[in-house]
């Protein structure tokens, strides 16, 4: 009771405040990569969620943008919980509706936040620090190799171009297959600026559904990419390529395969082995993955 009071103290002193919230987004040096919501109605206690996503799962270095949609509400973005070190690593101060703030998470670790203003309103972000190393990129994953859907409901992938120098606003256009159990899932083309893909997975009953950049202005947000392909307990292969570099097809392929075992929300059976190995790959089409 007695935060409660002091929030509402809080809020009422320093209203003004909320007005430069959205300078804090600047604070970091990164580009904003991954979006996370506060949807209409956050502020209820009752609401079925209060921060979109709840709990992601992201590879280390990755930047969090936190935009604040809750009409004529003020928030916060603040690490820790109300009891145990509240703002020790981040706070976004008061966000006025429309405002915007964002953080850079290189630890790896599962870091809580709540809004300052209504305490009940609670997320985490979860960092992972593993990654692998092909031939052209650089794979970093929320979760690691292994991508468990009992402990995590989706996991962030960084692909990294690391065999060609690239302009950070040069427009760059990632081909991702997705194999499962060796078998084609998913193909999709992602167009970013730099060197960088961000894209999610998220396993779902519903059929395929492709969407993003969360930041498109410039174009490097996080895509997402979920259906209930993604649901099953098999083997996946993930193929990338990059098919233009400005707005040229590369003169010898860029290609890479990663391994990546998903465990589903109701495991049977036993695990099936990771794929081992990175292979260089021929491309798509005329140089067919695999």
């Amino acid at each position: 009771m007695k935060f409660h009071i002091l929030a509402a103290l809080l809020v009422a002193g320093v209203l003004a405040a909320a007005s430069v919230s959205s300078a804090f987004a600047q604070a970091d040096s990164e580009l904003g990569r991954y979006a996370i919501n506060m949807p209409p109605g956050a502020y209820d206690q009752n609401a079925p969620i209060f921060y979109d996503p709840q709990a992601p799962a992201i590879p280390a270095g990755t930047t969090v943008v936190w935009f604040n949609s809750d009409p004529n509400q003020i928030h916060t973005v603040t690490s820790g919980t109300p009891e145990a070190n509240p703002g020790s690593l981040f706070d976004s101060g008061f966000m006025n509706t429309n405002d915007s703030f964002q953080h850079t998470f290189n630890d790896a670790g599962t870091f809580d936040y709540f809004c300052m203003v209504h305490p009940w309103m609670v997320g985490k972000v979860i960092v992972g620090d593993s990654f692998e190393q092909g031939h052209n990129f650089k794979l970093s994953s929320g979760t690691g190799p292994v991508f468990d859907f009992t402990k995590n409901e989706r996991n962030l992938l960084k692909f990294e171009l690391t065999s060609v120098e690239v302009a950070d606003d040069q427009p760059v256009t990632y081909k991702i297959i997705i194999l499962k159990d060796g078998t084609e899932a998913f193909s999709g083309d992602f167009p970013v600026l730099g060197k960088d893909l961000y894209l999610e997975l998220i396993p779902t009953d519903t059929d395929t559904k492709v969407y993003g950049p969360d930041i498109s202005d410039p174009v490097v947000g996080a895509f997402h990419v979920e259906g209930k392909f993604l649901k099953d307990n098999a083997a996946y292969t993930i193929g990338a390529e990059i098919t233009k570099l400005s707005d040229k097809t590369p003169d010898e392929p860029i290609t890479d395969g990663f391994g990546l075992q998903i465990v589903p929300e109701f495991p049977v059976g036993i695990v099936f082995p990771l794929l081992a190995g990175i292979g260089a790959m021929v491309a798509i089409g005329r140089r067919k993955f695999f």
